[in-house]
């Protein structure tokens, strides 16, 4: 072996070991029992592990109340089965990022994944009544904009496999301006608002929808007239129709 191939060895080695550090979520103080904000320790475990170069943040069984988290290169959350993420339907506690609100969010990121066979739970109707409220007394706007499940603005290499997307207050995901994209093996159902979208993609450059069921009121796509690149394989809505 020679000099050369011995370094691109040990970096590769080295890099792919970063990526394979794997963390619990009770470790960071995050507390599964559906009740307690674990809006703060899920976000420093999300941040701690990006600083340090990347790996999994891994959740187990239960149902983790939390406020929006902002995503960052290089992290994996794993739910496993039977671990739920539960939206706090507190509208103040959503990511805010020009004028839209959303309850996962990414920006400027690479390398994301979230992985599993668990669930992202919006809780939709606590979260609109809650919105109502605050209108009602006069504390929003009538046309505030609802939250959205997941927002990607200006990613690459993110993957969502396995995982049970349901409930959202608006729709489930908006990606905008972000290349390479796996949304995969999912179950998408929300049913809880009149209008709520599946996938919107603005400007995407490169995306895979494969293996997807879903039901929502309102449209399994949408996409404009920038976004290119797009397949969808094995993918249906909620009487058997593919998803165009």
């Amino acid at each position: 072996m020679n000099k050369i191939t011995f370094i691109l060895l040990f970096f590769t080695l080295t890099f792919s070991k970063a990526f394979a550090v794997e963390y619990n979520a009770s470790a960071f103080g995050c507390v599964s029992d559906g009740q307690t904000n674990n809006t703060k320790s899920i976000q420093a475990a999300i941040d701690f592990i990006s600083s340090k170069g990347g790996g999994t943040l891994n959740f187990y069984v239960g149902r983790y109340l939390t406020g929006g988290l902002t995503l960052k290169s290089n992290v994996t959350i794993q739910l496993h089965e039977g671990a739920i993420l539960l939206a706090n339907p507190s509208f103040y506690d959503f990511i805010k990022h020009e004028g839209k609100h959303y309850f996962i969010f990414a920006q400027d990121q690479t390398n994301l994944k979230i992985i599993g066979k668990g669930v992202i739970l919006g809780q939709a109707k606590a979260t609109l009544q809650q919105i109502q409220k605050l209108q009602q007394n006069g504390i929003l706007d009538a046309a505030v904009a609802k939250p959205i499940l997941v927002g990607l603005l200006n990613c690459k290499d993110v993957t969502i496999d396995g995982i049970h997307l349901e409930d959202a207050a608006s729709d489930i995901y908006a990606i905008q301006q972000s290349s390479n994209i796996v949304l995969s093996n999912q179950i998408i159902h929300s049913t809880s608002t009149a209008t709520s979208n599946a996938v919107n993609l603005t400007a995407v450059h490169g995306i895979l929808l494969e293996k997807l069921y879903v039901d929502v009121t309102g449209k399994a796509l949408i996409k404009d007239g920038l976004s290119n690149d797009i397949s969808i394989k094995a993918s249906v809505n909620k009487d058997g129709k593919s998803i165009k």
